[in-house]
């Protein structure tokens, strides 16, 4: 294997790696290196794509000498590849946060937002919008009544509140306001998956 088929696998296994990772380094890093791994990651599939194509012509041109063994590293980083973009095997690392009991969502014209209920009582608010916007809010939860109450870790997102209400019958999450919780715009988050209204 040469030095360059060595250099192209670690790239492959660099983009497989961030993809994967993606639940992790996107809960723990703030909006300006999200955006910076992304774009990365955007460069990095390029650069794959380049070398697996590369290296098919390669083979191609090469009639004489021609053994299972120089396959291996096009087959490696096709295989790599291939498992960033579709995830056969289903390697899910948002599992390492607990079980998902309950979800809902919120569709804007510009932003999306989704809340999810998770074992051991910890809630998690992952709102993304225009010009790669991506923030996470934790915290923990108790249900009184038809009442949801939210105690937030760290920062408070401003258009989502402390006390929710769970309105079964309309399938809504309703934000309870006061006059001095500081929210604007409050919008209220359907029940289930997104939908992709927008």
């Amino acid at each position: 294997m040469t030095k360059n088929q060595k250099v192209s696998i670690a790239i492959a296994v660099l983009f497989l790696a961030l993809i994967r990772l993606t639940p992790i380094w996107e809960r723990n890093l703030d909006n300006l290196w999200t955006v910076s791994i992304l774009l990365f990651i955007a460069v990095l599939f390029f650069w794959t794509i380049d070398r697996i194509v590369r290296e098919l012509f390669r083979l191609a041109s090469r009639k004489a000498n021609f053994n299972l063994k120089a396959f291996i590293p096009v087959l490696v980083m096709t295989a790599l590849f291939l498992d960033g973009l579709f995830n056969p095997l289903r390697v899910n690392l948002d599992s390492l946060y607990g079980n998902v009991s309950f979800r809902a969502c919120y569709e804007g014209t510009q932003n999306q937002a989704t809340f999810k209920l998770r074992e051991g009582n910890r809630f998690e608010l992952h709102w993304t919008g225009a010009f790669f916007a991506n923030r996470f809010y934790r915290g923990t939860y108790r249900i009184v009544g038809d009442n949801l109450h939210l105690e937030y870790v760290g920062e408070k997102p401003p258009r989502f509140g402390e006390t929710i209400l769970m309105d079964n019958e309309q399938e809504l999450l309703i934000t309870v306001r006061n006059e001095r919780d500081g929210l604007m715009n409050v919008v209220p988050f359907y029940y289930g998956y997104c939908k992709g209204l927008n």
